[in-house]
Protein backbone atom coordinates (compact mmCIF):
# COMPACT_ATOMS: atom_id res chain seq x y z
CA UNK A 1 0.00 0.00 0.00
CA UNK A 2 2.84 2.39 0.78
CA UNK A 3 4.29 1.88 -2.71
CA UNK A 4 0.88 2.42 -4.29
CA UNK A 5 0.43 5.70 -2.39
CA UNK A 6 3.87 6.86 -3.48
CA UNK A 7 3.10 6.02 -7.10
CA UNK A 8 -0.22 7.85 -6.84
CA UNK A 9 1.67 10.88 -5.62
CA UNK A 10 4.00 10.73 -8.60
CA UNK A 11 1.01 10.43 -10.95
CA UNK A 12 -0.65 13.46 -9.37
CA UNK A 13 2.57 15.47 -9.64
CA UNK A 14 3.01 14.50 -13.29
CA UNK A 15 -0.55 15.57 -14.13
CA UNK A 16 -0.05 18.89 -12.35
CA UNK A 17 3.14 19.47 -14.33
CA UNK A 18 1.36 18.80 -17.64
CA UNK A 19 -1.39 21.25 -16.70
CA UNK A 20 1.14 23.91 -15.71
CA UNK A 21 2.99 23.40 -18.99
CA UNK A 22 -0.21 23.76 -21.01
CA UNK A 23 -1.71 26.69 -19.12
CA UNK A 24 1.23 28.81 -18.04
CA UNK A 25 4.08 28.29 -20.52
CA UNK A 26 4.46 29.04 -24.25
CA UNK A 27 6.07 25.64 -24.91
CA UNK A 28 3.11 24.16 -26.79
CA UNK A 29 2.98 26.95 -29.34
CA UNK A 30 6.75 27.31 -29.53
CA UNK A 31 7.32 23.66 -30.46
CA UNK A 32 4.42 23.52 -32.90
CA UNK A 33 5.63 26.73 -34.50
CA UNK A 34 8.85 24.98 -35.51
CA UNK A 35 6.86 22.89 -37.98
CA UNK A 36 4.59 25.67 -39.28
CA UNK A 37 5.30 27.75 -42.39
CA UNK A 38 3.81 31.24 -41.89
CA UNK A 39 4.33 32.09 -45.56
CA UNK A 40 2.10 29.32 -46.89
CA UNK A 41 0.10 29.21 -43.61
CA UNK A 42 0.25 25.46 -43.41
CA UNK A 43 2.23 22.59 -41.93
CA UNK A 44 4.44 21.34 -44.80
CA UNK A 45 4.81 17.86 -43.33
CA UNK A 46 1.09 17.30 -42.82
CA UNK A 47 0.50 15.38 -46.03
CA UNK A 48 4.01 14.17 -46.86
CA UNK A 49 4.00 10.42 -47.48
CA UNK A 50 6.59 9.57 -44.84
CA UNK A 51 4.73 11.37 -42.05
CA UNK A 52 1.16 10.76 -43.17
CA UNK A 53 1.51 7.17 -44.38
CA UNK A 54 4.57 5.59 -42.74
CA UNK A 55 4.62 7.37 -39.38
CA UNK A 56 0.88 7.85 -38.97
CA UNK A 57 -0.96 5.01 -40.67
CA UNK A 58 2.03 2.66 -40.49
CA UNK A 59 2.60 3.01 -36.75
CA UNK A 60 -1.10 2.56 -36.11
CA UNK A 61 -1.17 -0.77 -37.94
CA UNK A 62 2.11 -1.83 -36.35
CA UNK A 63 0.60 -1.40 -32.89
CA UNK A 64 -2.47 -3.35 -33.94
CA UNK A 65 -0.31 -6.15 -35.37
CA UNK A 66 1.69 -6.31 -32.13
CA UNK A 67 -1.52 -6.66 -30.13
CA UNK A 68 -2.70 -9.62 -32.21
CA UNK A 69 0.77 -11.21 -32.10
CA UNK A 70 0.72 -10.93 -28.30
CA UNK A 71 -2.76 -12.44 -28.26
CA UNK A 72 -1.55 -15.47 -30.24
CA UNK A 73 1.44 -15.85 -27.91
CA UNK A 74 -0.86 -15.64 -24.88
CA UNK A 75 -3.07 -18.39 -26.33
CA UNK A 76 -0.04 -20.58 -27.07
CA UNK A 77 1.00 -20.53 -23.39
CA UNK A 78 -2.29 -21.77 -21.97
CA UNK A 79 -1.00 -25.33 -21.39
CA UNK A 80 2.44 -24.43 -20.07
CA UNK A 81 2.19 -24.21 -16.26
CA UNK A 82 5.72 -22.90 -15.83
CA UNK A 83 4.91 -19.86 -17.97
CA UNK A 84 1.66 -18.90 -16.24
CA UNK A 85 3.11 -15.80 -14.50
CA UNK A 86 4.21 -14.53 -17.90
CA UNK A 87 0.86 -15.48 -19.40
CA UNK A 88 -1.00 -13.53 -16.71
CA UNK A 89 1.18 -10.50 -17.42
CA UNK A 90 0.45 -10.83 -21.12
CA UNK A 91 -3.29 -11.14 -20.45
CA UNK A 92 -3.15 -8.03 -18.27
CA UNK A 93 -1.33 -6.17 -21.05
CA UNK A 94 -3.82 -7.24 -23.70
CA UNK A 95 -6.78 -6.05 -21.64
CA UNK A 96 -5.28 -2.85 -20.30
CA UNK A 97 -4.02 -1.64 -23.68
CA UNK A 98 -7.65 -1.77 -24.83
CA UNK A 99 -8.88 0.04 -21.73
CA UNK A 100 -6.24 2.75 -22.08
CA UNK A 101 -7.07 3.24 -25.77
CA UNK A 102 -10.77 3.45 -24.86
CA UNK A 103 -10.06 6.03 -22.16
CA UNK A 104 -8.07 8.20 -24.58
CA UNK A 105 -10.65 7.97 -27.37
CA UNK A 106 -13.54 8.66 -24.97
CA UNK A 107 -11.90 11.79 -23.57
CA UNK A 108 -10.99 12.95 -27.04
CA UNK A 109 -14.59 12.51 -28.24
CA UNK A 110 -15.85 15.05 -25.69
CA UNK A 111 -12.90 17.45 -25.85
CA UNK A 112 -13.77 21.03 -26.87
CA UNK A 113 -10.14 21.77 -27.80
CA UNK A 114 -9.23 21.81 -31.49
CA UNK A 115 -6.01 20.70 -33.14
CA UNK A 116 -3.26 23.20 -33.97
CA UNK A 117 -3.96 23.04 -37.71
CA UNK A 118 -7.53 24.24 -36.98
CA UNK A 119 -6.39 27.29 -34.99
CA UNK A 120 -6.15 30.81 -36.37
CA UNK A 121 -2.54 31.03 -35.15
CA UNK A 122 -1.64 28.19 -37.51
CA UNK A 123 -3.66 28.88 -40.63
CA UNK A 124 -7.08 27.78 -39.42
CA UNK A 125 -10.01 29.77 -38.09
CA UNK A 126 -10.68 28.44 -34.58
CA UNK A 127 -9.84 30.39 -31.43
CA UNK A 128 -7.29 28.92 -29.04
CA UNK A 129 -8.02 28.51 -25.34
CA UNK A 130 -6.07 26.82 -22.58
CA UNK A 131 -7.04 23.91 -20.35
CA UNK A 132 -9.87 24.81 -17.94
CA UNK A 133 -10.60 28.12 -19.68
CA UNK A 134 -14.15 28.84 -20.88
CA UNK A 135 -14.62 27.90 -24.53
CA UNK A 136 -14.57 30.91 -26.90
CA UNK A 137 -17.28 31.69 -29.43
CA UNK A 138 -15.42 29.81 -32.14
CA UNK A 139 -13.60 26.86 -30.53
CA UNK A 140 -13.49 24.94 -33.82
CA UNK A 141 -14.32 21.25 -34.30
CA UNK A 142 -12.70 20.16 -31.02
CA UNK A 143 -12.07 16.45 -30.34
CA UNK A 144 -8.28 16.85 -30.23
CA UNK A 145 -7.23 16.28 -26.60
CA UNK A 146 -5.63 13.90 -25.76
CA UNK A 147 -3.64 12.60 -28.74
CA UNK A 148 -5.13 9.43 -30.15
CA UNK A 149 -2.14 8.56 -32.30
CA UNK A 150 0.34 8.83 -29.41
CA UNK A 151 -1.78 6.23 -27.62
CA UNK A 152 -0.75 3.62 -30.21
CA UNK A 153 2.63 3.63 -28.49
CA UNK A 154 1.89 4.66 -24.92
CA UNK A 155 -0.78 2.00 -24.36
CA UNK A 156 2.13 -0.47 -24.20
CA UNK A 157 3.14 1.04 -20.87
CA UNK A 158 0.71 -1.58 -19.60
CA UNK A 159 3.39 -4.15 -20.40
CA UNK A 160 5.82 -2.43 -18.07
CA UNK A 161 3.28 -2.39 -15.24
CA UNK A 162 2.40 -6.04 -15.84
CA UNK A 163 5.99 -7.31 -16.02
CA UNK A 164 7.69 -5.44 -13.20
CA UNK A 165 6.69 -8.12 -10.71
CA UNK A 166 7.49 -10.99 -13.08
CA UNK A 167 10.71 -10.12 -14.90
CA UNK A 168 12.42 -6.81 -14.17
CA UNK A 169 14.61 -6.97 -17.28
CA UNK A 170 11.60 -7.61 -19.50
CA UNK A 171 9.77 -4.80 -17.71
CA UNK A 172 12.57 -2.35 -18.51
CA UNK A 173 12.53 -3.46 -22.15
CA UNK A 174 8.76 -2.95 -22.26
CA UNK A 175 9.15 0.50 -20.71
CA UNK A 176 11.79 1.56 -23.21
CA UNK A 177 9.83 0.18 -26.14
CA UNK A 178 6.55 1.85 -25.16
CA UNK A 179 8.22 5.20 -24.48
CA UNK A 180 10.09 5.12 -27.79
CA UNK A 181 6.97 4.06 -29.68
CA UNK A 182 4.85 6.73 -28.00
CA UNK A 183 7.43 9.47 -28.54
CA UNK A 184 7.72 8.63 -32.24
CA UNK A 185 3.94 8.62 -32.63
CA UNK A 186 3.61 11.86 -30.68
CA UNK A 187 6.40 13.56 -32.62
CA UNK A 188 4.68 12.55 -35.84
CA UNK A 189 1.57 14.45 -34.89
CA UNK A 190 3.53 17.45 -33.65
CA UNK A 191 5.33 17.63 -36.98
CA UNK A 192 2.06 17.35 -38.91
CA UNK A 193 0.37 20.07 -36.83
CA UNK A 194 -2.17 17.66 -35.36
CA UNK A 195 -1.29 18.07 -31.67
CA UNK A 196 0.52 20.15 -29.09
CA UNK A 197 3.13 18.65 -26.77
CA UNK A 198 0.70 18.78 -23.85
CA UNK A 199 -1.76 16.63 -25.80
CA UNK A 200 0.90 13.94 -26.21
CA UNK A 201 2.03 14.12 -22.58
CA UNK A 202 -1.56 13.86 -21.40
CA UNK A 203 -1.98 10.70 -23.48
CA UNK A 204 1.10 9.17 -21.88
CA UNK A 205 -0.24 10.08 -18.44
CA UNK A 206 -3.66 8.55 -19.13
CA UNK A 207 -2.13 5.31 -20.39
CA UNK A 208 0.16 4.83 -17.40
CA UNK A 209 -2.57 5.92 -14.97
CA UNK A 210 -5.06 3.41 -16.39
CA UNK A 211 -2.45 0.63 -16.21
CA UNK A 212 -1.50 1.58 -12.65
CA UNK A 213 -5.14 1.69 -11.51
CA UNK A 214 -5.88 -1.69 -13.11
CA UNK A 215 -2.80 -3.14 -11.41
CA UNK A 216 -3.92 -1.84 -8.00
CA UNK A 217 -7.45 -3.19 -8.48
CA UNK A 218 -6.15 -6.54 -9.71
CA UNK A 219 -3.72 -6.79 -6.79
CA UNK A 220 -6.50 -6.17 -4.24
CA UNK A 221 -8.85 -8.62 -5.97
CA UNK A 222 -6.12 -11.28 -6.12
CA UNK A 223 -5.28 -10.81 -2.43
CA UNK A 224 -8.91 -11.23 -1.40
CA UNK A 225 -9.41 -14.32 -3.57
CA UNK A 226 -6.56 -16.23 -1.90
CA UNK A 227 -7.66 -18.67 0.81
CA UNK A 228 -6.88 -17.80 4.40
Amino acid sequence: MRAARAELGWLAAALALIIVLARYTPLDHALTGLFYDPVTQRFPLRDQAFWAVVMHTGLKYLSLALWFALLLWWISLRRRPARQPLRRAMGFTLLVTLLAALAVSSLRAVSPHSCPWDLSAFGGSAEYFRFFDAAPLNPGPGRCVPSGHAATGFVWLAGYIALRGVDRTAARVALGFSLLFGILAGLTQLARGAHFLSHVLLTAWICIAVAWLCDVVYGKWNARSKPG
